[in-house]
């Protein structure tokens, strides 16, 4: 977008409705000092504009999740975020215009505070006019590290729509996962502890459907999910030794000594007994840390009442024992709150998060981190 050249068709504007005034007064009223009260004014409007205009496009978005409808957080956060259903929280940026003619001057930069800088993905700035009870969406950014929107910068409304749908099609799908069907990155155990030799390619189907849990019940899955087979064992020497005997799922966690079994007749399938499906993923998070790889390790279970149990396992990959110390693995709601995080210490070889039951249509976050490099797979239900 370039702010020399601005007009009509590079922002979309968006009538201020008469209950939308009142929100935003009454939410401005609750402050103590008038430039708060501005602020959270402004803030409210932004905030019911773009969430009109995703209405119209019938994309949810829930108010009830969101900072800027919190009473708490509005007396001394600046947020104008709405969350956007089963992707995470988008920040509307608003600045008032002083100008009648809302299109020829629009404001050139829109200040992003700190507390909006993280968390969020994307923001949209929004042009006020209350006199016009008009906002005009200026247009979009997927990021505000600069602490500010420059306004020539910015991208179209398409341009945040198409980001939109990369992030849901990035999405990794723990129903599709009950049904077999799986994204290239996730293979099965033995594809990752024991792999192929590269004389002999395992046969890959391309699939473009995005991961879903509920398809691994039902046997489905797409390239790059493939099947842990029982009886390797070298495969579980790898991820079960001896002297880890108690990550298991559920109540299977007992060891070879406790169980009778020989190191040949120890199994997957004793392991994890309640585990309807397991598969595993292959996490490089790059040179800096000499290319370690790591092994992540979902295990997926149908319950009755249609809930699915997730259990989740973090490994060094083949040719490390142990994991970088202060490794954290971290369980994430789809708001960004961390539900639950694991970290390693000195020669852990492996780390884990408690089960936990995911709801139908619900979506989730595993992130993996070392130092300050991470990497985040996002699921759903």
């Amino acid at each position: 977008m370039n702010h020399n050249n601005f007009s009509e068709i590079d922002s979309l504007p968006m009538p201020i409705t008469q209950n939308a005034l009142e929100v935003a007064r009454q939410f401005a009223d609750q402050q103590r000092h008038p430039q708060r009260e501005e602020q959270v004014y402004l803030n409210t409007l932004a905030v019911l504009a773009v969430r009109d205009y995703l209405t119209i496009l019938s994309i949810e978005t829930d108010l009830t999740q969101c900072d800027s409808w919190n009473p708490a957080m509005r007396l001394f956060a600046d947020a104008a975020d709405l969350y956007v259903k089963g992707l995470g929280k988008i920040e509307c940026r608003p600045m008032r215009n002083m100008n009648r003619n809302l299109s020829a001057n629009p404001p050139e930069i829109f200040p992003v505070p700190l507390e909006a800088r993280t968390e969020r993905i994307g923001y949209i700035a929004v042009e006020i006019d209350e006199e016009e009870k008009e906002a005009r969406l200026l247009g979009f950014s997927q990021t505000a590290d600069s602490g500010e929107l420059v306004l020539r910068e910015l991208h179209s409304l398409d341009d945040f729509l198409v980001h939109l749908e990369h992030l849901f099609e990035a999405k990794v799908d723990l129903g599709q996962w009950l049904v077999n069907v799986f994204t290239p990155d996730w293979q099965p155990f033995e594809a990752v502890f024991e792999p192929q030799p590269e004389s002999s390619p395992r046969d890959r189907i391309e699939n473009p459907v995005a991961v879903k849990l509920g398809n691994w019940f039902n046997n489905l899955f797409e390239k790059g999910w493939e099947k842990f087979e029982q009886g390797k064992q070298n495969l579980e020497d790898a991820i079960f030794p001896d002297d880890h005997p108690d990550f298991a799922f559920r109540s299977g966690g007992s060891s070879r000594e406790e169980s009778g079994l020989s190191e040949g007749q120890a199994s997957i399938q004793q392991r994890f007994p309640e585990a309807d499906v397991t598969r595993t993923k292959l996490i490089d998070l790059g040179v800096r840390l000499g290319r370690m790889t790591f092994a992540l390790m979902v295990a997926i279970t149908q319950e009755s009442d249609r809930t699915v149990r997730v259990h989740v396992q973090l490994h060094p990959a083949i040719g490390q024992r142990y994991l970088p110390p202060h490794t954290k693995l971290s369980l994430i709601s789809d708001t960004g709150k961390i539900l639950h995080e694991s970290e390693s210490t000195v020669q852990d070889l492996c780390i884990l998060l408690n089960d936990f039951e995911v709801e139908p249509k619900e979506s989730f976050r595993i992130r993996v981190a070392v130092e300050d490099l991470s990497l985040t797979e996002n699921f759903v239900v």
